[in-house]
């Protein structure tokens, strides 16, 4: 395992004048970020809190993960875009293009999106997506988009070793979690720029692996039962469009979502 132990002063150098809060352990990133947001309004969009070791890190529905220290990236960006609540899907669209945008150039093809949130490696999970703004009465302020790509957690023998999946697993050979920072933030800072633009819904339309497949909706809001139907198509507003079996459509909005794996002929 390379010595890529993350430091303030080792942060520094890899992020330039990009500011930052580093964190030996904490609970969550997202929380550190959302008051550090509230707190000063003056804070640059794209300011970062990073994590050695996450032990409460929180995922879509309320989940919980651990990130090992120096096994993963743990990170929450807090941006300021300039959206009204019912765009706030694109920023689930930019986290995603920017990880696969990071993650492409070392495995190809290997790399999809999963609606709505995860990015995978050869059909294993290998990065979470959260994003949350904050509120001041009834205006919304800076949100904080939450990423954590696993570097070399090892799943091997666990209940999510057919499911999950690290980077170093995939490629075969070490990598230095600070260029794979440097990187992403990069593509992170480009793409939140760009948050309005179409190209985004079109670039991360292109990376989704769901379109095209049978899949099973569990839905979340309303508690409604499952459903199977064919992923024909995302809308500008990120929401999922599923075909039943009897022909009507559906839009989902909130769900998980599990492709049906269709047995080999």
């Amino acid at each position: 395992m390379p010595d890529d132990r993350f430091t303030y002063d080792s942060l520094r150098r890899a992020l330039g004048q990009q500011p930052f809060r580093f964190y030996e352990r904490v609970t969550s990133t997202q929380d550190l970020a959302r008051d550090w947001a509230l707190s000063d309004p003056d804070l640059p969009s794209g300011a970062l809190v990073i994590a050695e070791e996450q032990t409460a890190g929180r995922g879509r529905q309320g989940r919980t993960w651990h990130t090992p220290p120096g096994a993963a990236l743990a990170l929450s960006m807090i941006l300021r875009p300039h959206l009204v609540p019912d765009q706030l899907p694109r920023m689930i669209m930019l986290g995603s293009v920017a990880v696969a945008a990071t993650l492409s150039p070392l495995l190809g093809d290997a790399v999809a999106l999963k609606w709505p949130n995860d990015v995978l490696i050869r059909g294993r999970k290998v990065c979470g997506i959260l994003s949350e703004a904050t509120w001041e009465g009834d205006r919304m302020g800076p949100i904080v988009l939450g990423i954590g790509i696993n570097v070399r957690v090892d799943f091997a023998g666990t209940e999510l070793e057919s499911r999950a999946t690290s980077l170093e697993t995939e490629l075969g050979q070490p990598v230095d979690r600070h260029t794979l920072l440097a990187n992403l933030v990069g593509h992170l800072l480009n793409w939140s720029q760009r948050v309005q633009d179409p190209m985004l819904v079109e670039v991360w339309r292109g990376w989704l692996k769901t379109l095209g497949r049978r899949v099973t909706v569990y839905p979340q809001l309303d508690g409604s039962a499952a459903f199977e139907g064919l992923a024909e198509a995302v809308d500008d507003g990120g929401a999922l469009i599923v075909r039943l079996d009897s022909g009507e459509q559906r839009r989902v909005i909130a769900a998980d979502v599990a492709l049906v794996e269709t047995p080999d002929p």
